[in-house]
């Protein structure tokens, strides 16, 4: 345990120092240290710390400081419109929306996501989200080649699905943002997530989870990462089916990341594809009711919890699948996935963990209705 704190605290130590170190030297924001009698004292203390642990808290409270101030929203705000004009002009004339629901009806829990060539795994999906409690399926299509709409052709009849055509490169946020704006009157809650991700509560239906969580603007779900599970090749069946192995550490690798479950109403913007900055002075919580206030612990969680939120991140599949992904590139601008490093995540102990299986079996039965 001390071995795993220490490394969690590098961990956040590393963070707060490069962030704060791109605030003092960036012409943008250099001087606010120079008016700002908050930011200087804060400032001054850091110099002061005889610990990690100490250095780690007052380079925190420069960050917490910093991004408190109207100046940093304002910045963050101006850059987020900045990015949807220049997708929208990308985009101009290439979007296409189907939207067979009925936009009269206020939904509780709806789901966000952006998808690319995903149309073999998608009807599972779908049905999966159908099982957990979701309202709607908010779908953003970026350049798919496959055939996604005779997969979706079902749920947009129903209305279960909202598609949007959504193409270009580094359009991920975008999509989220655009999301939050369509859902802002229409949901109580949104949770964004991607294709490869099962979100769902292990204690019953989200929308009943979820109603404990209202106080807060935001809740963060941890992923639990599953591997390969010995298959080189893509095996026939449920994805819930043919991965049940996961780290025998919950903490390991990158499952101390969240995803968020956000209201739209009270989100400013969001400015990553993994958290939201919230109005006012609203934050995001964990399942354990621990804020995510902090710039270092939006992203993830100091400790993996999913008692009462999960999300099956299937982030591999089998290695054939993992092949495609690091050629396909990324929605969200990102340098495309390493295959080796992917692969060696799962190199670590590992553990079945079959906790989804009820979902799988309802997605089973269900199946060739779709």
């Amino acid at each position: 345990m001390e071995n795993e704190n220490l490394g969690i605290l590098e961990r956040f130590l590393n963070h707060n120092r490069w962030y704060v170190n791109r605030l003092t030297k960036s012409r943008r924001s250099r001087w606010l240290f120079v008016v700002s009698p908050k930011l200087r004292r804060l400032w001054a203390e850091c110099g002061k710390a005889a610990s990690p642990e100490e250095e780690n808290a007052a380079l925190a409270a420069v960050v917490n400081a910093y991004e408190e101030g109207p100046i940093w929203r304002a910045q963050k705000k101006l850059f987020c419109l900045g990015e949807d004009l220049r997708v929208f002009l990308k985009q101009r004339g290439k979007r296409k929306i189907i939207d067979h629901s009925d936009r009269r009806k206020k939904d509780y829990y709806s789901v966000a996501e952006v998808v690319k060539n995903e149309a073999r795994y998608l009807r599972e999906h779908i049905l999966f989200y159908m099982a957990t409690g979701a309202d709607r399926i908010y779908l953003y299509d970026n350049g798919s080649t496959d055939n996604l709409m005779e997969v979706l052709a079902p749920f947009l009849e129903s209305g279960f699905v909202v598609y949007q055509r959504w193409p270009g490169q580094t359009v991920q946020t975008a999509a989220y943002r655009d999301a939050v704006r369509r859902t802002r009157r229409r949901s109580k809650w949104l949770a964004i997530i991607d294709a490869d991700e099962f979100l769902f509560s292990p204690k019953g239906k989200m929308p009943e989870q979820l109603k404990a969580f209202e106080q807060y603007p935001g809740v963060g779900a941890n992923w639990v990462m599953y591997g390969p599970n010995g298959h080189d090749r893509r095996p026939e069946g449920l994805v819930m089916d043919a991965y049940t192995t996961t780290h025998e550490d919950y903490n390991a690798g990158p499952n101390c990341h969240i995803k968020s479950i956000v209201q739209p109403k009270k989100v400013f913007c969001i400015f990553h594809t993994h958290y939201a900055i919230y109005k006012g002075k609203g934050y995001a919580v964990g399942e354990d009711g621990v804020a995510l206030d902090n710039r270092t612990e939006r992203a993830f969680s100091r400790k993996n919890n999913h008692q009462i939120f999960r999300i099956n991140h299937y982030c591999t599949r089998s290695l054939e699948d993992l092949e495609e992904k690091c050629a396909k590139g990324r929605a969200d601008g990102a340098p495309n996935a390493n295959y080796e490093d992917l692969r060696r995540e799962f190199d670590a102990p590992m553990r079945v963990d079959d906790t989804i299986k009820p979902y799988a079996d309802i997605v089973r039965s269900k199946y060739k209705e779709f």
